[in-house]
């Protein structure tokens, strides 16, 4: 009735039992089928599992109902795929501990291009911002798929940069694809539907748990053929990215940052190792042998939101890097209230990004 792909989803599910463990169980037993059907003695036999593991997986069988889950898998629009499906990326099975099985929402982008994951710190300062979003933007432009983990700080820049520069993005979940989190990120989580997928190995519902992330993090790395360090303390979980990707052959890449700053450590650690500095998408792409050819902006996206003639003369002054509102009215020589209401004005119509320190940056 059921399909061996639907056994080895209630495989995955037991998220206590190491992958490499559940693999040995179905080489041993002939498929996960054949597992669900095993008798305790039998799954005993095989030495594969302790004996508290051995418990919790014959409970499963009890407690795991097939028909729901797939009713689960329907209703949240998501699908799942393993090693051997058309969609399962061929980059997760050529790294150390792949995953069994991944649940997909949205569409998996082609790799036509390799694939660049940007991660970074939590907490951003302007210069991480500002980098993160340029390089982003322009590896997108470039047609490349940007990969992250849609958390706070780096993560989101990333994603929202290859959004703005009108491509593809991959934010891979440390919860189940059906879960949003950080919740703050609810319009980005639905925007990154639209403009690619959101990817996790775990089962549909499953909150974030801080075990989960490092895990999360294999696949970001695994995903990629280079992974972009841009802000990172020496204790991020960036730096478990970094080296997940060392282990799997995969190029690694720092953004150079203020040696007296706290949020550079990291990524000038990994530069002492060795990894590749870069300061732009022009870097990255020559390193991956990668031709930057820009795509127009559908018409220039800019173009297609009216600006008043003031709106347009404060939008010209605003570029990618941050600049404050004080160098605006100096710049412009207008009255504060007069640049705060066009700076409000054009953030409502999507066109710049605010940052700290009254700071703003174009979105498009």
């Amino acid at each position: 009735m059921y399909s061996e792909k639907n056994y080895i989803m209630w495989l995955n599910s037991l998220t206590s039992i190491n992958v490499d463990a559940k693999q040995a169980l179905i080489e041993t037993m002939g498929s996960a089928q054949a597992l669900w059907n095993s008798d305790r003695n039998e799954i005993a036999a095989a030495k594969i599992l302790q004996e508290e593991k051995l418990e919790l997986l014959i409970r499963s069988r009890y407690k795991y109902d097939i028909e729901k889950e797939l009713n689960k898998l329907y209703h949240s629009g998501a699908e799942f795929y393993v090693p051997g499906d058309k969609k399962f990326p061929l980059q997760l099975t050529a790294m150390n501990e792949p995953p069994m099985g991944i649940y997909v929402i949205g569409k998996i982008p082609d790799d036509t291009y390799p694939m660049v994951s940007i991660v970074g710190s939590r907490r951003i300062s302007d210069y991480g911002a500002s980098v993160g979003h340029n390089i982003a933007r322009e590896l997108a432009e470039a047609g490349v798929t940007v990969v992250s983990g849609m958390a706070m700080g780096v993560d989101a820049i990333a994603h929202r940069g290859a959004i703005d520069g009108g491509g593809s993005t991959i934010a891979v979940l440390g919860t189940g694809v059906d879960v949003c989190y950080p919740v703050v990120n609810t319009n980005l989580y639905n925007e990154i539907k639209l403009n690619g997928c959101l990817i996790s190995e775990f089962p549909l519902g499953t909150k974030a748990y801080k075990a989960n992330f490092p895990y999360r993090n294999r696949i970001i790395a695994g995903l990629s053929k280079a992974t972009v360090v841009v802000e990172a303390t020496e204790r991020s979980g960036s730096l478990i990215t970094a080296n997940k990707a060392i282990e799997n052959s995969r190029i690694v890449m720092a953004v150079p940052g203020n040696v007296t700053s706290a949020l550079s450590k990291g990524c000038n650690v990994l530069l002492r190792r060795g990894c590749i500095p870069v300061t732009c998408a022009q870097d990255i792409l020559e390193d991956l042998g990668v031709k930057l050819v820009k795509k127009e902006l559908k018409k220039s996206e800019k173009d297609l939101i009216p600006l008043a003639k003031d709106e347009k003369m404060l939008y010209d002054c605003i570029s990618y890097e941050p600049i404050s509102a004080d160098e605006l009215v100096e710049r412009l020589r207008m009255d504060t209230r007069e640049i705060t209401c066009l700076l409000t004005m054009l953030e409502l119509k999507g066109c710049i990004r605010r940052l700290s320190g009254q700071k703003v940056v174009r979105s498009l």
